[in-house]
């Protein structure tokens, strides 16, 4: 078995939120079955697989007769809140560092908002980035344009501001087109800061005045969008962002699909977009 720290640019990961609706041995058959090396996994969804009885070992033993590893931990948020806010995000960087030990995970996404000033906010990633790497784990920081967090500019200088060696940025091509648009400021991250790499296609306007719903169902396969996808792609080379493509392409018409329907049309999709 290939452990997923070692995964690179050819080899692809099934997000979590393709497949939100699937079981977990659902959501590994369809993996396996369409190419992928790896998966991600929510940690909420761990948490339910754990409480209804299913062991770390049987999890571990499910991934490796599929073949596949658990790449990508989602999703941190309210790393800088207080009260019962901070209580719970600090739950959930528990639970992420436990499943990093478990199965060797990659890394773990982490969103905003933040609270406080911008230096508040960077101690305060500090301190998820100094727990992750007790346990070898990455943290990538995903902007989210209707956030504090909006484009790759302040994630970059967040980051850069923690200053630590296990945090990076995640490059998601939705956040991208629909936000800030910004060729020049993806232009200037490191490519070894690029921990996370999230792929999907979509319509350049929005389709649903809200922004998390429009996120949450409307995501295209590759090729059935706007999205200038050749040139994103192009650009991670340019910096050098080497890490795996997380395919995350999040679509109430693809939930309609068996699992290793959804799961194979992802993939074929993106595999003719890179041929």
């Amino acid at each position: 078995m290939r452990r997923a720290r070692d995964l690179g640019r050819n080899d692809l990961i099934l997000s979590h939120f393709s497949l939100r609706r699937a079981d977990f041995d659902a959501r590994l058959a369809a993996a396996a079955a369409a190419g992928f090396a790896g998966i991600g996994l929510f940690i909420g969804e761990y948490e339910r697989l754990r409480e209804a009885g299913r062991t770390d070992a049987e999890l571990c033993s499910a991934l490796e007769a599929h073949g596949l590893v658990l790449a990508e931990i989602e999703v941190l948020s309210g790393w800088s809140a207080s009260g019962a806010s901070r209580t719970r995000a600090d739950a959930w960087l528990d639970t992420a560092c436990h499943m990093a030990e478990v199965f060797s995970a990659r890394h773990v996404q982490a969103i905003g908002p933040y609270e406080g000033t911008f230096d508040d906010a960077a101690c305060a990633f500090a301190r998820v980035c100094d727990r992750a790497a007790d346990v070898g784990l990455h943290v990538a920081l995903e902007f989210l344009p209707p956030t504090n967090i909006p484009d790759a500019g302040v994630a970059l200088a967040l980051v850069e501001r923690a200053g630590r060696a296990n945090s990076g940025l995640c490059l998601d091509t939705w956040h991208h087109f629909r936000g800030a648009r910004d060729w020049e400021l993806l232009r200037k991250v490191p490519g070894e800061r690029v921990v996370s790499i999230q792929l999907d296609d979509g319509m350049l306007a929005a389709e649903d005045p809200d922004f998390y719903a429009d996120t949450t169902r409307n995501r295209r396969l590759f090729g059935a969008g706007e999205f200038d996808l050749p040139r994103f792609l192009g650009m991670l080379d340019e910096i050098g962002a080497a890490g795996p493509r997380s395919l995350e392409v999040i679509s109430s018409a693809l939930e309609l699909l068996a699992p290793r329907e959804a799961a194979r049309r992802i993939a074929e999709s993106f595999r003719a977009l890179t041929r």
